[in-house]
């Protein structure tokens, strides 16, 4: 599938541009640098509008107003700074949205935090929503929120016999009672780590139902699981982490912008994510945190970074990424359930967003088979939100439409979040990824793994949740990876290890339920991978490779974890179904 020429590419020296910044040669669509700086501009202080740090009063009024006037003034032409004063700034107000504030359509701005802190008191929404921004630069903010989005406690007494264990909450948390832990969309929890705030408990699962609670005494609460084999896992003294998770409640979202760029801005908790981006062209996060605080087990409800169907992927450097409860970094490509093959070379698809030129891959999910390739070359509406695709050619093997995952599915290789850059960062003290890549042309370089649940880089499809397709062209170079994957999950899956790689189809299309399950697929999928110069101390395995080609291994270091909870002994490298593997 992919040209030749490019497996050497991969191994080019990366070219140094100005700032510091330099992006490799092998990426097909060339990406800017990152956007770190708005020249000659108008300054409006965020006092003009009545917010005022330290004040305790609600600000959400005097923010919108801000906003609205710099959106008003670059309308007009001219470059805008909202300055902050240093100190604290209070949300209190209340949206019917997903967040508490939204740029529409602002352009040619800054947002200069100037070392603030923004405190969110409503543990159901997001910070700020922005929709078709350009050339906007975020700097310089602390975000956290009170009442916090999770609870943690104490285990004080296991009841295997009624499925439930006590807990009690530590003071200055919320309690289970706080009427938005059962409104929440998502309600579980987690064993901890108790020496290692973030971290999992080692060998226990990584997720605990929530089946309800009760209160019985003083901060202490009566927890109901569904079945005793998840008390099995706990002791007395254990540390509990319970979310009260809202998806789509990222802190940042955004959606269909361009040159957009988050700098030193640390943020220590989320409803969900921190980082969410869709449709999106250009965006940067430059030395930011999520961060654990202190005397706190927990940071992100959800991804730290999650980004669905941008025509680049983020730039990602000198940043760190712990304590959150799920993927730090999940990047997806754009599915398209096709409802039906009006003429052999289109599709009736629903939603908007494709592109002329844009390059469609087909997937057989029940097969685990690529049917066919082809970029459009027209788009028409049809009624309703459907719209007729043309190919420039015909598109072989097509014969299961419909909205569902166990149809035939067009995933857009060219809105797949490419040329994305992860350089610098710290991904630690986590549950599950550090990252899941759907994605395509990256490269992940400098960054340290270290005490991730599951796999640090995990390279697969998601056949059973119906998203995402399978990776190509990314190099992984010169990277750490340490003490990755100590759950039940990563245990006992035969093919875990600190990265892995592999292609699944459904393995009962049939079921009648909500899952099918999944199998490793015939079919050689992954294609031009990378793997140098990394650094290894590995739990189980260092690396794992299947359903691909065209893989290279190269001057890495491997050595077993002293520590590693799996008690057999394995050769380091995995490989099944897999061909032109270069190892040296």
């Amino acid at each position: 599938m992919r040209p030749l020429l490019l497996l050497t590419l991969l191994f080019l020296p990366l070219l140094m541009k100005g700032q510091g910044f330099h992006q490799p040669d092998f990426f097909r669509k060339k990406r800017q640098l990152p956007f770190i700086e708005l020249k000659d501009r108008k300054v409006l202080p965020l006092s003009k509008f009545g917010a005022h740090p330290n004040d305790g009063e609600d600000d959400l009024k005097a923010f919108r107003k801000a906003f609205a006037k710099a959106a008003s003034m670059a309308d007009a032409g001219k470059n805008i700074e909202i300055l902050f004063e240093k100190g604290i700034y209070d949300l209190w107000g209340k949206s019917d949205g997903t967040h508490a504030l939204t740029l529409f359509r602002n352009k040619n701005l800054l947002i200069n935090g100037n070392g603030a802190t923004i405190i969110m008191h409503s543990p159901m929404l997001g910070f700020l929503k922005m929709m078709n921004v350009k050339n906007v630069i975020i700097k310089d903010l602390y975000i956290d929120y009170d009442p916090l989005p999770f609870t943690q406690g104490k285990i004080i007494a296991l009841n295997p016999e009624s499925n439930t264990f006590d807990l009690q909450i530590d003071e200055g948390f919320p309690e289970l009672s706080a009427p938005y832990f059962t409104a929440s969309a998502e309600r579980w929890g987690m064993l901890m780590d108790n020496n290692i705030p973030g971290k999992l408990k080692d060998g226990v699962g990584h997720l605990y139902p929530y089946k309800g609670w009760e209160k019985i005494g003083e901060r202490t609460y009566r927890i109901q699981q569904p079945q005793q084999r998840f008390i099995d896992d706990m002791e007395v003294g254990d540390v509990f982490v319970q979310i009260a998770r809202n998806n789509g409640k990222t802190i940042f979202t955004s959606f269909g912008g361009e040159n957009l760029t988050f700098m030193n801005i640390t943020s220590y908790a989320s409803p969900a994510g921190t980082y969410a981006a869709f449709g999106h062209k250009e965006w940067n996060i430059l030395n930011c945190n999520v961060r654990l605080k202190k005397g706190r087990y927990h940071s992100a409800n959800a991804d730290c970074i999650h980004v669905s169907g941008s025509m680049f992927g983020p730039w990602v450097e000198d940043c760190l990424f712990e304590g959150a409860s799920d993927d730090a970094v999940n990047l997806k490509a754009v599915k398209k359930y096709i409802l039906e093959q009006p003429q052999k070379n289109q599709i009736l698809t629903v939603g908007n967003g494709v592109l002329k030129g844009d390059v469609f891959r087909f997937y057989n999910p029940r097969e685990g088979v690529l049917l066919d390739e082809a970029y459009v070359i027209n788009i028409e509406r049809q009624k309703e939100k459907n719209f007729l695709i043309t190919f420039n050619k015909e598109i072989q093997g097509l014969r299961s439409f419909g909205s569902d995952k166990r149809n035939d599915i067009a995933y857009i290789d060219t809105q797949a979040c490419e040329s994305f850059i992860f350089r610098n960062n710290t991904f630690r003290n986590a549950r599950r990824f550090g990252m899941l890549l759907q994605s395509n042309y990256g490269i992940i370089e400098n960054n340290t793994f270290e005490n991730l649940s599951q796999c640090a880089i995990s390279m697969n499809n998601g056949a059973d949740w119906g998203e995402g397709f399978v990776a190509h062209d990314v190099l992984i170079k010169n990277n750490l990876f340490k003490n990755i994957g100590y759950d039940k999950t990563f245990l006992s899956q035969y093919n875990a290890a600190s990265i892995r790689m592999w292609v699944t189809k459904l393995k009962n299309p049939e079921a009648k339920g909500k899952w099918c399950g999944i199998a490793a697929t015939k079919w050689q999928g992954l294609n031009t991978i990378a793997i140098e110069g990394n650094h290894f101390i590995y739990n189980k395995r260092a690396l794992s490779i299947e359903c691909a080609q065209n893989i290279f291994i190269n001057k890495n270091t491997f050595i077993r974890n002293p520590n590693d909870p799996f008690s057999e002994e394995l050769d380091p490298v995995f490989q099944d179904n897999v061909s032109n593997v270069l190892s040296e």
